[in-house]
């Protein structure tokens, strides 16, 4: 019996044809590999900054003393240096660029941030794992309506999480997280409302919606 051998031409239109289906499947699957990635590393760090905040509040008192006041050079200064020790940073940005990823977008898309501005005053650092860390105050009429966050009547920091440090997106909701420090600890943004976590929103709420859906990204983006 003899034995059909394939053609060239047979193994080239198979190979185009893997190659094909490779190009179409392998995008999504680095996609899910890295959401997955970016979730484990969101966990580790909502643990750090937990525990770097009640240590905080435990040594100076409820963070409604500390004076947090929006665009205020002095309170910000403040409640980095609160927090500071409590943190084993590799790298210090106060106010300046260079521990932050710009510019930062909303979940839809448009731009949040253009690129740093003297004009605003903030501190940022990079933890040790390569995760940036921004850190400002934002006023109180603004914690429900950004935040998602009901009865807080005060001025309150802010902790902007860059899982994957300066790489894209620099995205709300995809790669960038909110954590606001309260009275109560620091609460994950989006606890009483996560009504902007969707591919028209700005993204900021997203955190509480991604531990409500045990550590994965389910709304659309």
């Amino acid at each position: 019996m003899t034995k059909r051998a394939f053609t060239l031409a047979e193994v080239l239109i198979t190979l185009t044809i893997i190659g094909v289906v490779a190009a179409m499947t392998l995008p999504s699957i680095k996609q899910k590999i890295d959401a997955r990635t970016n979730m484990t590393t969101l966990k580790k760090t909502y643990s750090i900054l937990q525990q770097a905040t009640n240590m905080a509040i435990a040594e100076n008192e409820n963070p409604i003393y500390w004076g947090m006041k929006d665009n205020s050079t002095e309170s910000v200064t403040n409640v980095y240096n609160y927090l500071k020790p409590h943190f084993n940073m590799m790298r210090e940005c106060p106010n300046t660029p260079g521990c932050w990823g710009y510019p930062m977008k909303y979940l839809k898309g448009t731009t949040y941030w253009e690129a740093h501005s003297t004009t605003w005053y903030q501190y940022a650092f990079t933890l040790p794992d390569g995760v940036s860390v921004l850190i400002d105050i934002y006023p109180a009429n603004q914690m429900y309506s950004m935040f998602g966050l009901n009865n807080i009547d005060y001025d309150a920091a802010v902790f902007f999480v860059d899982v994957n440090s300066e790489k894209n997106p620099n995205q709300l909701g995809k790669d960038v997280f909110c954590f606001v420090i309260t009275e109560k600890g620091l609460i994950p943004a989006g606890k009483d409302s996560t009504s902007d976590c969707n591919e028209h929103g700005n993204g900021f709420q997203c955190t509480s919606r991604i531990i409500q859906d045990g550590w994965t990204i389910k709304y659309k983006i």
